[in-house]
């Protein structure tokens, strides 16, 4: 299964859908990060790649990853997220930060290929 399978696959099985405007931006990251490609900091490396690659701005990068991950633990499989990111949610929010969701992600996906 090539990369950009097992990204979607593993966003879907967390209930972030493709109609998502940061689902793409996601998968985006997450690509790149396994590709070893450096994303951080988010702010001023990985969405300002986004933002040029999608002819975006960084705070509309920011806000869609947000409203994608949100609305994961909003509508998503929460036995699912907690059960990959219990360790990583941010406890005043109550939601792992987009860092964090990147981070953990391609760790999952990684330990999932090997």
């Amino acid at each position: 299964m090539n990369a950009k399978s097992q990204i979607s696959d593993y966003l879907l099985s967390l209930g972030i859908k493709p109609s998502c405007k940061g689902y793409r931006y996601l998968a985006e990251l997450i690509s790149a990060a396994l590709s070893g490609d450096e994303i951080l900091p988010l702010k001023y490396v990985g969405y300002e790649k986004i933002s040029q690659k999608f002819g975006s701005n960084i705070d509309c990068v920011d806000k869609n990853i947000q409203n994608c991950i949100s609305k994961a633990w909003l509508d998503g499989d929460l036995e699912a997220l907690y059960g990959e990111f219990g360790n990583t949610i941010d406890v005043d929010k109550g939601k792992p930060t987009a860092k964090q969701f990147i981070m953990q992600a391609c760790e999952k996906i990684r330990l999932r290929s090997e």
